[in-house]
């Protein structure tokens, strides 16, 4: 189907060099974006690979270099597909450099975005020690592959958690229900490692509960929350 749809984008851009039906150019160029934007966004949002290993931060590397590999791998294909056409010099190929650039800004995109998340589970982790936490259970998806999450049980049950990661999640995957290793506040936030090597922000979903647990803490974890910067974060 996306080989298909991609072709057909890709004849109609060379619509372009016609006296009589280059207007077709345009949605040839915006089905190419959207095939873009798709495949980018697939590569780069990829779950990594499940694993045993419930440490937080070497999760956290693991995710990182993960996400650079990737983002490695797309500039390739990018600067591959700028250079073809200029080399071959074959007029047919030069849609391919509208294609590379196209690759090029939306990996920056999805790459900006995941290095600022990961900076984010890298401070909370250097405030807060990992212990296991469980069970995780899945209240239910959300938009931009989040999730709305619990963690703990009793009295050391979360609110109602925005979790997300450097991959997109739904509710019914494998490998997030059940315990994990989790360093952060109960009530205020942290980072979770699932069962499947997941690593997950976790933010209060509820901003006046939020706020309401925030007026109950005291001096220490209101000075801890702060160093980890949840203080700062939104679902």
């Amino acid at each position: 189907m996306w080989s298909g749809t991609t072709l057909a984008g890709y004849a109609m851009t060379l619509s372009v060099a016609s006296d009589t039906v280059y207007l077709l150019a345009v949605p040839g160029v915006l089905c190419l974006l959207t095939v873009v934007i798709i495949g980018v966004h697939r590569v780069q949002r990829r779950r990594v690979n499940p694993s045993a290993d419930a440490d937080p931060r070497r999760r956290l590397r693991l995710h990182r270099a993960v996400v650079l590999r990737r983002y490695g791998s797309l500039m390739a294909l990018a600067a591959v597909l700028c250079a073809v056409p200029f080399l071959a010099d074959v007029m047919v190929l030069y849609p391919l450099v509208g294609i590379g650039l196209g690759v090029a800004k939306v990996v920056h995109y999805f790459l900006f975005g995941q290095l600022s998340l990961l900076r984010a589970q890298a401070r909370v982790l250097s405030v807060y020690e990992p212990e296991f936490r469980g069970p995780v259970r899945i209240v239910l998806g959300l938009d931009h592959g989040r999730l709305c999450l619990r963690v703990g049980e009793g009295q050391r049950r979360s609110p109602r958690m925005v979790a997300r990661g450097v991959a997109d999640h739904h509710a019914d995957e494998p490998g997030i229900a059940g315990g994990g290793r989790f360093a952060g506040d109960d009530e205020l936030g942290g980072v979770l490692v699932t069962p499947g090597g997941d690593l997950l922000l976790l933010v209060p979903q509820d901003g006046k509960d939020r706020a309401r647990h925030r007026s109950r803490a005291d001096a220490e974890r209101k000075a801890k929350e702060r160093r980890a910067g949840l203080d700062r974060l939104h679902p």
